[in-house]
């Protein structure tokens, strides 16, 4: 990524080379307890696990592969040695190669990836999980004895890997990155489940390689279709992404004391959106619509925005629409359709004194209640043209005056309680949500 380090910390590289020397422990060891065998099954498992990474895709820094089941399959197959072998050769893919990313980012990727499923494999045995592959390399499908120890098995090398791989990829980035490492951790904590559920798919393909290795492609041909759907959507939800970010460009060139205001507010919601407990989708929906709230001031003469002295009544009569003229701007791009009405309340007040329309808190959505909080506590904490920003305290205090009037009470406490702004101007959290992680979690940088 262009927003990568120069240079690699010396943090990261001492990290980096930490996991390789564990890994290569972890491999040793698992190799003395597991030894397998070079059977047609085991070869062709690893080499549609090595194919896997050719159809990888990057979200958000993040690189997601379709290798992760047959990971699992792997270690069903022949235990943790072959399935940390297999894993290795998915770390390094020659994309990396051609963009010559530094070794201490490769060296990082294979040992994180090794360690979590050696790890896992011990997991899956330990809990009572069989590998199919005998000492001579006969391999033997499950029965009904197997089960439901397979089962349990199955489990725990799911969840061992996917927190081991989670973990590790969280301190990695935020090692190399200097962020947080909770970041990635909150990225990643919508699809644990499905992190936890795909190992399964793994184990069946364990199950039809003992039995009949023509098979494999059943599983292969689904996982690339469900890929290529996925792609589609990135695309799709980039394309939203990038006309917010056009139209934000747009009002920022004509009004330069707005310039960052959209996502500061965006930040402030989406922190107070989230302690008041709404749903990713939501959340979502609430970002995209800080970020466009101001949209209609397109259509506010850039003198009248810029003003220094006080407005006259027809100044302020075009400034109290805008906040209409956003939403019907936002009307005509349908997948923006929805984000119209919390555009068009964002200075509707509590009271029905607000506008355009004057209506109470009672009309107006949960959104638009967290939005007016959110903007107004930036307005007055960034310095303009016509007066000088507040400090924290100071804008606390407005707000609080403004609690039940031109705020929804509830919304201000949660704010104060959450610590919203101090914590968003800490941490410089922003812009559009990002993706959630699956599969092989592997850093792009980190």
């Amino acid at each position: 990524m262009s927003d990568l380090p120069q240079r690699t910390p010396r943090s990261y590289s001492l990290l980096a080379a930490g996991l390789l020397a564990v890994a290569a422990a972890m491999m040793v060891v698992s190799w003395r307890g597991f030894p397998f065998v070079w059977t047609p099954e085991l070869l062709l498992a690893i080499a549609a696990t090595a194919a896997s990474e050719f159809f990888a895709f990057e979200v958000g820094g993040i690189t997601l592969s379709l290798s992760y089941p047959l990971v699992m399959c792997v270690i069903v197959l022949c235990g943790p040695a072959a399935a940390g072998l297999a894993v290795a050769l998915t770390a390094v893919p020659v994309e990396d190669i051609r963009r010559r990313r530094p070794i201490s980012i490769l060296a990082f990727n294979v040992g994180q990836l090794v360690i979590s499923s050696c790890a896992g494999g011990w997991a899956y045995i330990l809990l009572g999980g069989r590998v199919l592959q005998s000492a001579s390399g006969q391999l033997t499908p499950f029965s009904a004895a197997d089960f439901p120890n397979a089962l349990y098995g199955m489990a725990g090398a799911a969840v061992v890997y996917a927190v081991l791989n989670l973990t590790l990829v969280s301190v990695g980035f935020g090692v190399y990155r200097k962020v947080s490492s909770w970041t990635v951790v909150k990225s990643a904590l919508p699809v644990l489940p499905a992190h936890i559920a795909i190992p399964f798919v793994g184990f069946l393909m364990a199950q039809v390689l003992s039995l009949n290795a023509v098979a494999l492609p059943l599983f292969i041909v689904p996982l690339l279709v469900a890929r290529q759907l996925y792609q589609r959507y990135l695309g799709l939800r980039s394309a939203y992404a990038d006309t917010i970010r056009s139209l934000i460009g747009a009002l920022e060139a004509k009004d330069p004391y707005t310039r960052g205001h959209s996502e500061r507010v965006s930040a402030y919601a989406a922190a107070l959106g989230a302690a008041i407990g709404m749903d990713a989708r939501a959340l979502e929906r609430l970002e995209y619509a800080a970020l466009l709230h101001d949209l209609g001031k397109l259509a506010v003469p850039a003198a009248i925005l810029t003003k220094p002295a006080s407005l006259d009544p027809d100044e302020w009569d075009r400034i109290r629409r805008h906040p209409q003229v956003g939403a019907d701007m936002i009307r005509r791009i349908p997948p923006l359709r929805d984000l119209a009405e919390m555009v068009s309340q964002h200075h509707e007040r509590i009271d029905g004194k607000g506008y355009p329309a004057g209506i109470n808190g009672e009309e107006m959505s949960l959104s638009a209640r967290i939005l007016a909080v959110a903007d107004c506590y930036d307005a007055m904490t960034t310095t303009r043209a016509y007066r000088r920003a507040l400090n924290r305290d100071e804008a606390i205090s407005e707000l609080l005056r403004g609690a039940g009037e031109q705020f929804d009470p509830s919304i201000v406490e949660r704010f104060i309680e959450a610590n919203v702004g101090e914590v968003m101007a800490e941490s410089g959290e922003h812009l559009l949500p990002e993706l959630s992680s699956q599969s092989d979690i592997v850093p792009e940088g980190g």
